[in-house]
């Protein structure tokens, strides 16, 4: 009887002996590779891989989550503080203006999607972690293969069509000032209800031709 569940215990959470070890070697590898107090929660196990990963952050900053993983080649371990640190500084900044925008755009949000990051990643591993550069710093090198996601939620009126062409045209505005680099800008125009599906959406891979309200139409999606 006791089988069955010894078995699903290491299904799902893998060697107590294994997730002990991975713990201390965690451990090891921050006092190592950061120069900040880091926080780690609960240590996952994936049974596919065979390897043990878990969620961590910096102790004065809880929102910017990233991960320290097994290698499924048995390399060691390695982390995504670099890139989930880019990708904070971004959504955090980002994501306020779009929110800010109107009185009616506190459901909106907005998130970068980094492209090839592993040749920047390997550029700036040899730092001390806690004085690696910003996003502002890298951002050229980020542009390959990123796409900024933008999604904007409103009650639907006729009438108000113009005021919601010029809270996209703010943004586009907002990026292009902030020089933020990226491939592919996809931005969806959603009505405020349950279950609604997309109203309208825009795709721009430059912000060139942006210089007027306008200006937006030309990049909606036929």
């Amino acid at each position: 009887m006791l089988i069955l569940p010894i078995l699903l215990y290491y299904v799902n959470e893998g060697s107590p002996i294994s997730r002990y070890k991975f713990k201390h070697e965690v451990l090891s590898y921050i006092r190592e590779r950061f120069s900040q107090s880091i926080v780690i929660e609960k240590i996952n196990y994936s049974f596919k891989n065979g390897t043990y990963w878990v969620m961590a952050y910096p102790e004065n900053n809880k929102e910017l989550k990233f991960q320290i993983s097994e290698s499924w080649n048995g390399q060691g371990l390695w982390d995504d503080y670099l890139t989930s640190t880019w990708k904070y500084e971004v959504n955090e900044e980002l994501g306020s203006f779009v929110r800010s925008v109107s009185v009616d755009s506190y459901k909106d949000t907005a998130s970068i999607y980094l492209g090839n990051t592993i040749p920047v990643v390997k550029k700036y591993t040899t730092i001390p972690y806690g004085k690696v550069p910003s996003y502002q710093d890298v951002k050229q090198e980020l542009k390959k293969g990123t796409t900024i996601y933008i999604s904007i939620n409103r009650n639907y009126k006729v009438d108000s069509t113009n005021d919601v062409y010029s809270d996209i045209y703010k943004i586009i505005q907002f990026i292009k000032m902030g020089g933020y680099t990226f491939e592919h800008i996809y931005l969806s125009l959603k009505e405020d209800k349950k279950d609604s599906s997309t109203w309208k959406t825009f795709t721009f891979n430059s912000l060139e031709n942006v210089n007027r309200k306008e200006d937006i139409l030309k990049f909606q999606d036929k």
